[in-house]
């Protein structure tokens, strides 16, 4: 019997660990990602009494360990959601920590810091100023961590001294952009999957002159340059300069 064009069936199926209280990483990476990819999720074990230095130092292990929860769902790529644990290691020790993931699941698996260094290389500008929801010795860290890199950090805008990613709003993100003054070739880096960062990349886009990228937007776009997917209109909306490497402006 001969059936209609499918319509719901998805083409591709990503896995998405994130951390348990995040608000902002699955509704973005939706929107991010094209409409016939499935994204699957769970979240990283909730830790009580904790606090966020202790969390970071070991979520990577328990993403690891995590990655087994999807069991034989076949699954075309990764993507671990947290941006702040990686600013802990050597670029290079971060790099090979993804590559060894991505052999052990045999799929790529994606780190947000390692999209975010794909994302940076992509878009081809030298300088980088940090946006940051992070507390300072996190910020400080994120900071040593894109020196390393090879970066040039022109600055750093601190939202606040204290860890605020999970709780700010759209306005708050866009108010703290439109105080930027970036140099020409330059990209806005809003780290932090955690922070609400899609309408205030779309309501401030061309507003600074320099891309905007986030955490939650290069893992997006690292994860559909691998598989060949099209970019999503909330990419185009958001950062066009990637969105136009990513299948030559067809949006999904």
């Amino acid at each position: 019997m001969t059936y209609p064009a499918r319509q719901w069936q998805p083409t591709h199926r990503v896995a998405l660990l994130a951390p348990s209280a995040n608000p902002a990483v699955e509704p973005e990476l939706r929107h991010l990602l094209a409409t016939e990819v499935a994204l699957h999720v769970t979240r990283l074990p909730v830790m009580p009494d904790t606090t966020l230095e202790q969390r970071n130092a070991v979520y990577l292990a328990a993403a690891e360990q995590a990655l087994g929860a999807f069991g034989a769902l076949p699954l075309d790529g990764a993507i671990i959601g947290i941006t702040g644990p990686s600013y802990a290691l050597p670029p290079a020790e971060d790099d090979a920590l993804q590559a060894r993931l991505s052999a052990g699941a045999g799929r790529p698996v994606f780190l947000a810091a390692r999209a975010i260094a794909e994302s940076l290389a992509s878009l081809g500008r030298p300088k980088l100023l940090l946006f940051s929801p992070y507390p300072g010795w996190l910020t400080d860290r994120a900071e040593r961590y894109w020196r390393a890199a090879g970066l040039d950090l022109v600055d750093s805008f601190k939202v606040s001294d204290s860890f605020r990613a999970y709780e700010l709003s759209p306005e708050e993100v866009a108010d703290g952009l439109a105080k930027l003054s970036p140099p020409a070739d330059c990209v806005v880096l809003m780290s932090g999957t955690g922070m609400p960062t899609l309408d205030a990349m779309a309501w401030m886009q061309g507003r600074l002159g320099v891309p905007l990228l986030s955490s939650n937007l290069a893992c997006a776009f690292a994860v559909s340059r691998a598989l060949g997917l099209p970019a999503s209109r909330a990419m185009a909306a958001c950062c066009p300069a990637l969105s136009e490497q990513l299948g030559a402006g067809q949006l999904a």
